[in-house]
């Protein structure tokens, strides 16, 4: 049983993304001159309000996806949660010297989507937007099913799927605009690629935090 949970120790990394969202709420909270990054693109992209669900999937999507490869694949949970924690911090210092912001349009009706809508708006103040976290860490864990896709098709479309409307919902939702889904997009490719190369041939390290396969089957022997 010791043992057990001693394999369960890194899904407390998981803590250190956490804290990571005081830092985001404290600089969204910081007074600044933000620049409006919009587009003539972002002009023509409608404001669909029914998008709050999928952006708002985000949270179990992002969490449950880390605590999944946590088990399944403990190489790459190592590599997510790496990308995810530098990206962020990038994200930061980005905002803290170069803020921008996303002209907001004014929510009508008393349904469901319109209700959260404004909550989120309330919440969230409109600036750091660039690059946008929400694609970010989006895009870091559809890179990592997609190299994991001959062995784990379904895992790689359902994931895919579910990412790819969590980005457009932060166009849709006027959350973001088509510069802060770029550059969210580049910085995960950055830290995705830096992290890659951080732990791959690391066998001291694969020794250490042994994969999914292993894990299950110690914990399998322990509970005979």
């Amino acid at each position: 049983m010791k043992k057990n949970m001693k394999n369960l120790y890194p899904l407390s990394y998981l803590l250190l993304f956490v804290l990571t969202s005081v830092i985001y709420s404290v600089i969204n909270q910081i007074p600044s001159d933000a620049v409006d990054v919009t587009t003539k693109i972002d002009e023509g992209i409608p404001f669909i309000k029914e998008f709050i669900f999928p952006y708002l999937l985000w949270y179990p999507f992002i969490y449950g996806l880390l605590i999944y490869f946590c088990f399944v694949d403990r190489k790459q949970y190592f590599v997510a949660i790496s990308s995810l924690i530098t990206g962020k911090l990038i994200c930061f210092v980005v905002y803290i010297f170069w803020q921008t912001t996303v002209p907001r349009p004014i929510v009508a009706g008393d349904d469901i989507f319109a209700n959260l809508i404004r909550f989120i708006y309330m919440h969230d103040q409109p600036v750091n937007c660039l690059p946008s976290i929400h694609v970010m860490t989006t895009f870091i864990m559809m890179i990592i099913v997609y190299n994991r896709k001959e062995d784990f098709k379904w895992e790689y479309i359902s994931v895919t799927v579910i990412g790819a409307l969590i980005i457009l919902s932060t166009l849709f939702t006027k959350q973001h605009a088509i510069l802060d889904a770029l550059a969210g997009i580049l910085v995960a490719c950055g830290v995705y690629a830096a992290a890659q190369f951080m732990f791959s041939g690391r066998k001291s390290f694969q020794a250490h935090h042994f994969r999914a396969g292993r894990l299950k089957k110690r914990m399998k022997n322990s509970d005979l």
